[in-house]
């Protein structure tokens, strides 16, 4: 499982180098920088620093364990070095515990290392800022991912969504009523709309017959 953490590197500049190029001229010097030997980074190369190069390059680097087993190593190489030479200049390790013993997280740490040539002896300096960070995870709210393969839902514009208003009354439309109808018994018979246009449609074909009888 990868840490949480990273380690930001900046290589400055370094000088005292030993010229492991000194058959065929000045060396072209440049950083090799890890924590995980299976990825390991690149600064530029100094074309014309020679023994006193200066990069000004900063790398970030990924944690694959915790801070406290970490460990970071810098080798300075010459490039395109001939057949002849060995392009190994020096070599420089820093315990990132060290880093967060003296500054803890999101602190920059100035540091000086000492070269060392492959055989241990010593030989130059190299100008280092380093700083460990913590990554901050956004814990998302609850319940608001929907399940695979059901679309995310729609944004709403304008205003929210609310009852639908009923539709306006049409001219000419009478509500429903309810007529009351006695009989002898005394019990009430409640009648509908459409009993009572029956009623009123029949008493109203009375009227027209007795008038026409008038009439003839």
């Amino acid at each position: 499982m990868a840490s949480r953490h990273e380690v930001q590197v900046t290589i400055s500049s370094a000088k005292h180098l030993k010229n492991v190029n000194w058959r065929h001229g000045d060396i072209r010097p440049y950083a090799v920088v890890w924590v995980d030997p299976s990825n390991k980074f690149t600064t530029r190369v100094d074309e014309h620093g020679d023994t006193s190069p200066h990069w000004d390059e900063r790398l970030v680097i990924q944690l694959t364990a915790p801070v406290d087993e970490s460990t970071l190593h810098i080798d300075i190489v010459h490039a395109n070095a001939e057949v002849d030479t060995k392009p190994l200049i020096g070599s420089a390790r820093l315990l990132l515990s060290q880093v967060f013993d003296n500054v803890g997280f999101n602190e920059t740490l100035d540091k000086t290392l000492k070269l060392r040539r492959p055989s241990g002896r010593p030989q130059g300096k190299l100008e280092v800022k380093v700083v460990l960070t913590e990554h901050r995870y956004h814990v998302p709210e609850p319940h608001y991912a929907p399940p695979y393969g059901v679309p995310p839902p729609q944004p709403v514009y304008g205003y929210p969504y609310s009852a639908p208003s009923p539709p306006p009354p049409h001219a000419g439309v009478t509500r429903r009523t309810t007529t009351t109808v006695h009989h002898e018994d005394g019990k009430k018979n409640k009648l509908g709309l459409g009993a009572g246009l029956a009623v009123g449609a029949a008493a109203g074909l009375l009227g027209g017959l007795a008038i026409s009888d008038l009439e003839d």
